[in-house]
């Protein structure tokens, strides 16, 4: 990183005061937060009301952006866990030929 980069970079951070509780506290300090969370932007946003505007709406993009990845994923473990469920009703509409012997298991 050059000289310029580390100055832009310290211009462009904005002041906090001092209550400010910064991602890397909130992942440090409470148990199963990581960057890829959304309940660690949640708490940001909870422990750090005097954020501007314009910061807070990126921060709740950020959280729904989340959700919406994380709904997808649990869509598909759903859809994936009640598989049998669609097997097994497709085979009750499909009755069994006459002509077929069952099997001494199934009763009639």
């Amino acid at each position: 990183m050059s000289e310029l980069d580390i100055i832009n970079s310290i211009a462009s951070t904005p002041v906090r005061p001092p209550e400010h509780v910064s991602l890397e506290t909130i992942i440090s300090d409470v148990p199963n937060m990581s960057l890829d969370s959304p309940a660690t932007y949640a708490l940001y946003l909870y422990y750090n009301p005097h954020l501007g505007d314009d910061e807070k709406a990126k921060v709740e993009a950020i959280i729904q952006k989340f959700k919406t990845e994380r709904q997808k994923i649990n869509d598909k473990n759903k859809e994936y866990m009640e598989r049998h469920l669609k097997i097994k009703e497709s085979d009750d509409e499909s009755p069994l030929p006459e002509d077929m012997p069952q099997s001494p298991l199934v009763r009639s």
